[in-house]
């Protein structure tokens, strides 16, 4: 039972499921970030939304390489989350899904 214990300590009570379609759905915006309690990268994807699509008003080649830039980042997080490397921001991976068990 400790050793059950001690493995867990490195796993998040965050659910994978739940972090896996909020970035697939909400990604732009940074939900999945600041689900797992990572506000500052969360606001940051926010902001970046924001003004890619800021940009696209004015000027259609900007906006869309700002798109782009974003998307990068949220196709890393996406990544990251499906193959349970994503980590919370204390550290612990967000691998397990809690909601089917």
């Amino acid at each position: 039972m400790g050793k059950f214990y001690e493995a867990n300590e490195k796993v998040s009570k965050k659910d994978w499921l739940t972090s896996l379609l909020l970035c697939w759905f909400l990604g732009f915006f940074g939900v999945h970030r600041l689900y797992a309690g990572k506000l500052g990268s969360g606001g940051l994807m926010l902001y970046g939304t924001i003004v890619a699509a800021c940009v696209l008003a004015v000027n259609t080649y900007l906006g869309a390489i700002a798109f782009v830039v974003v998307g990068a980042f949220v196709l890393n997080d996406f990544l990251n989350i499906l193959l349970k490397c994503f980590k919370d921001c204390y550290g612990k991976e967000i691998s397990e899904d809690t909601i089917v068990k």
